[in-house]
């Protein structure tokens, strides 16, 4: 298929030269007398490749790169301007508001040409770059997906199968243990596909760039008991005893509780889920002036610096290495609820397998 150009030019000599030229040498041309008439045809028709001159009646170049950088459907189509105007001033105009090349009247047919093919080189490298970023995306996705949805259900239909199959091979204590384990695989599941939801949800809220009212306004309490039924709770979906140190200070914090309480689980969760248990895991609450400082520690998997800046949905990191849970959300959640209250988290880890996060919340004094 040819590729499709839109010329915006209202001096019709000029338009009618060009198209005839670009025509000659395979490319599909569509013309436009004035700026207002080249938006119509480009949202009707998207072309591979804008062509707009600078100085129009009415609407000129730069209200139409505008408004073509607003569409989400042509946000990305390559733009060049063709101007008789050499200012420096207009060049950098042009090119802060996004567009991708610059060409001054008179120009030869070569220049053009050269100008055109460039830009359409780059545009299908980055195509190519996305579609294979897109492709490692679903890659995985699938084996994450796979793993933690397969992995639970594997549980439950085991566990379930024996039951039914053996019931009365067993005694009250070993049904009552499998029952356990078939709970705490249906909550690791609950849990994978109630955090897909959120995810979904708060990306939404981001891409609107928006804050959510039921993460970002309310004020919350905080203290050990509340901190010992979550860790509990996370005991219960992991299936095991996890020794657990809980030092919080009471306090009054400017965070809603239904965003601190999945703060919470995530980060208890995240702490569990890497402790290679040698050592207790400890969870500790201060007050500092005006903040509140809350912290995690775990020893167990090595958090390198550079993963910090890498934490995104569905990235594990040294997967291959270290058979590891969870769909790889919880940090980036946690991330993302923090930016509504602007709570900034910091992860330090040393080479032993030491991690702490550190989270800074607003203390609401009285």
């Amino acid at each position: 298929m040819a590729t499709q150009i839109l010329l915006i030019e209202d001096e019709i000599q000029i338009r009618e030269n060009v198209a005839t030229l670009l025509s000659l040498k395979g490319y599909e041309v569509s013309t436009a007398p004035d700026g207002r008439e080249g938006i119509s045809q480009a949202i009707v028709s998207p072309p591979d490749l804008i062509l707009c001159d600078i100085m129009m009646p009415e609407m000129d170049g730069y209200q139409v790169l505008d408004t073509i950088r607003n569409n989400r459907s042509l946000a990305t189509v390559p733009f060049i301007f063709l101007t008789a105007k050499t200012e420096e001033i207009d060049v950098r105009r042009g090119m802060v508001s996004g567009a991708d090349d610059y060409l001054t009247k008179p120009f030869t047919l070569d220049s053009l040409l050269r100008t055109i093919e460039g830009r359409l080189q780059r545009e299908a490298l980055r195509e190519a770059n996305l579609q294979a970023r897109l492709e490692e995306l679903r890659r995985t996705l699938t084996s994450v997906s796979t793993h933690e949805y397969n992995t639970p259900l594997s549980g439950i239909l085991g566990f379930t199968s024996l039951l039914m199959d053996h019931f009365q091979e067993f005694n009250e204590e070993d049904t009552l243990s499998m029952l356990s384990m078939i709970k705490a695989s249906a909550l690791r599941l609950k849990r994978s596909l109630d955090n897909l939801r959120l995810m979904e949800e708060l990306q939404q809220v981001e891409s609107a760039n928006t804050t959510h009212e039921f993460y970002s306004h309310g004020i919350s309490r905080i203290d050990a008991d509340m901190v010992r039924q979550l860790a509990g709770k996370v005991k219960e979906r992991q299936g095991e005893e996890i020794d657990c140190q809980v030092e919080v200070a009471n306090a009054a914090l400017d965070c809603p509780e239904a965003g601190l309480r999945l703060i919470l689980d995530e980060l208890i969760d995240n702490a569990c889920k890497f402790s290679n248990g040698s050592q207790p895991i400890q969870i500790i609450g201060r007050p500092e002036g005006i903040n509140y400082r809350l912290s995690f520690l775990n020893v167990g998997q090595h958090f390198k610096a550079e993963d910090i800046a890498r934490i995104a949905p569905y990235t594990q990191f040294d997967r291959k290495i270290y058979e590891q849970q969870g769909s790889g959300l919880g940090l980036s959640i946690v991330k993302k609820l923090l930016t509504f209250k602007k709570s900034p988290m910091t992860i330090q880890s040393t080479p032993a397998g030491e991690t702490s996060v550190t989270i800074i919340f607003q203390q609401v004094l009285n």
